[in-house]
C-alpha cells in the first residue's frame, strides 16, 4: 500500500485549501507524466498523413514539409537544458505547467492562418513547450525511488501512444476537419493536460542550486555517450516516422488512412517495448547497456531492410519492427543511468542527452524528403539516417566504461 501513499510528505505552501486538495501519490504522478507525455509525442506525428494535402493547398515541397518536424525539434532541443535547470532548482511541475499551456496555444494558433511561415513559427513554438514539458516529466519518472525504472519505461511507452495516435486518429480528422481543424482538434485536446497538473503535485523537494552545473554535462562521457546512442534509437525512430505513411502510400499503394493505420500500429507497440525495457533492468534480467546497444543495432539493420528496393511485405514488416523495437525498448536504459551520475545534475543530464539526440530529428525529415523529390526512391531518401544509426551504435559501446567512472549506482 505504500504506492498510495505521498513520497514526501513535505508539500510547499499554497494558498487556502489548495494544498489539501493536490494529489502526489505515485500512480498518480505516473498517470499524470504519461498523459502529458503522450500529448506532447502527438505533435512528433500529427503532421505526417496531412504531407499529401498541405503540399497540394499550400504548394510546398517535400522538404518544405519536413521542415514541420525541423522546427519542432529545434524547439524542443532548445529547451531541453534550461527546462532541466529550473526544474532542479524550482521543482518540475511549475515547468510542467508553463510548458503545456506554450505548446497548446501554439497548436490552437497554428492553423488561424494557412501560411507557412506562420506554420513553421507556430511548430517552433510547439517545440518549445514540448521539450520543456518533456524533460520535466522525465525528471518525475526518475524520481520514483524503487518504482523509478517502471515509471522512466510507461513514460517512454506512453510517448509511443501519442505518436502512434498522431498517425491514427489524423487521417479521420482531416478526413472530418480539413487540416487545419486537424491541427486545431489536438490543440484542444492539449489543454487536458494543463487542467491536469492544476491538481498534481509533483512530489519534489527543494533542490541544491550548486549541483545545476551545464559545463559538467559538456565535459561528462556518459552524457555523450548516451546522448549519441539516443541519436540512433529515439532520433533515428522518429524521423522514420515522420516519413512512415508516405512511404507505405507510396511504395505499396496502400489508401491514406490505411497507410497510417499500419505505420500507428508500429509506433504503438513502443507502448509495449519501453515499459519491457525497464521492466527487464529493474527485474536484473538485462543490464541498461547491453539493451541499448541492442536497440541500436536494431534500429539501424530496420532502416538497411526498408532501404532494400524489393517491396515485399515480409521486409516492410520486418523493417518496421525492427525500427519500432530498436527505437523503444533501450528508453529506459538512457534517461535512468543519466539520472544517477555523480558530477551533474538530473535534469541536466537528461537535458543534455535529448539534445544529443536530436540531429537525427532535426536533420533527418527534410533531408528524407529533398532526397524522395530529387530521386523519387526511399532507398535514397533513408540512406543520410544510417551514418546517424552507426554514430549511435559506436556510442553504445563506449558508454559502458563511462558510466563506471561516473554513476552513482551499476548499469
Amino acid at each position: 500500500m505504500s504506492w498510495f501513499r505521498p513520497a514526501n510528505t513535505t508539500t510547499p505552501p499554497v494558498i487556502g485549501d489548495l494544498s489539501k486538495r493536490k494529489i502526489s501519490s505515485i500512480p498518480v504522478r505516473i498517470f499524470a507524466t504519461c498523459f502529458t507525455s503522450a500529448i506532447v509525442a502527438v505533435n512528433y506525428t500529427n503532421y505526417s498523413p496531412l504531407i499529401a494535402t498541405m503540399r497540394a493547398e499550400l504548394h510546398i515541397s517535400s522538404g518544405q514539409t519536413g521542415l514541420l518536424s525541423t522546427l519542432l525539434f529545434l524547439g524542443l532541443a532548445a529547451t531541453y537544458i534550461p527546462a532541466g535547470m529550473i526544474a532542479d532548482r524550482f521543482g518540475a511541475r511549475p515547468v510542467l505547467l508553463s510548458s503545456t499551456t506554450l505548446f497548446t496555444c501554439a497548436a490552437i494558433a497554428l492553423p488561424l492562418f494557412p501560411n507557412l511561415t506562420w506554420i513553421l513559427f507556430c511548430r517552433l513554438l510547439v517545440g518549445l513547450g514540448s521539450g520543456g514539458a518533456f524533460i520535466a516529466g522525465a525528471g518525475i519518472a526518475a524520481s520514483l525511488g524503487k518504482h523509478a525504472s517502471l515509471g522512466q519505461g510507461l513514460y517512454g511507452g506512453a510517448t509511443q501512444i501519442g505518436s502512434g495516435m498522431g498517425l491514427l486518429v489524423t487521417p479521420h480528422l482531416l478526413t472530418l476537419f480539413g487540416w487545419r481543424g486537424s491541427f486545431l482538434a489536438w490543440g484542444i485536446f492539449s489543454a487536458l493536460a494543463i487542467l491536469l497538473w492544476l491538481f498534481v503535485y509533483d512530489g519534489s523537494t527543494a533542490h541544491q542550486a550548486h549541483t545545476i552545473d551545464v559545463k559538467a554535462g559538456l565535459r561528462s562521457p556518459s552524457v555523450w555517450t548516451l546522448g549519441l546512442s539516443h541519436l540512433g534509437t529515439f532520433g533515428l525512430g522518429n524521423a522514420i516516422a515522420a516519413w512512415l505513411t508516405v512511404y507505405l502510400a507510396t511504395a505499396y499503394h496502400l489508401p491514406l488512412i490505411l497507410a497510417a493505420t499500419f505505420g500507428s500500429f508500429a509506433l504503438l507497440t513502443g507502448m509495449f517495448f519501453r515499459p519491457l525495457g525497464g521492466i527487464l533492468i529493474a527485474r536484473g534480467i538485462m543490464r541498461a547497456i547491453p539493451l541499448l546497444r541492442m536497440g541500436t543495432i536494431m534500429g539501424f539493420l530496420g532502416v538497411s531492410i526498408l532501404m532494400i528496393p524489393l517491396h515485399t511485405p515480409l521486409l516492410a514488416i520486418t523493417g518496421i519492427a525492427l525500427i519500432a523495437i530498436g527505437a523503444t525498448i533501450p528508453y529506459t536504459a538512457v534517461f535512468n543511468p543519466a539520472a544517477h551520475l555523480r558530477t551533474v545534475s538530473k535534469g541536466v543530464a537528461q537535458g543534455m542527452v535529448s539534445v544529443l539526440s536530436s540531429p537525427t530529428v532535426i536533420i533527418g525529415p527534410p533531408l528524407i524528403g529533398f532526397l524522395l523529390d530529387r530521386t523519387d526512391s526511399f532507398s535514397w531518401a533513408f540512406s543520410p539516417i544510417l551514418l546517424f544509426g552507426l554514430v549511435a551504435i559506436i556510442a553504445s559501446f563506449l558508454a559502458q566504461a563511462a558510466l563506471q567512472k561516473e554513476a552513482t549506482i551499476m548499469f
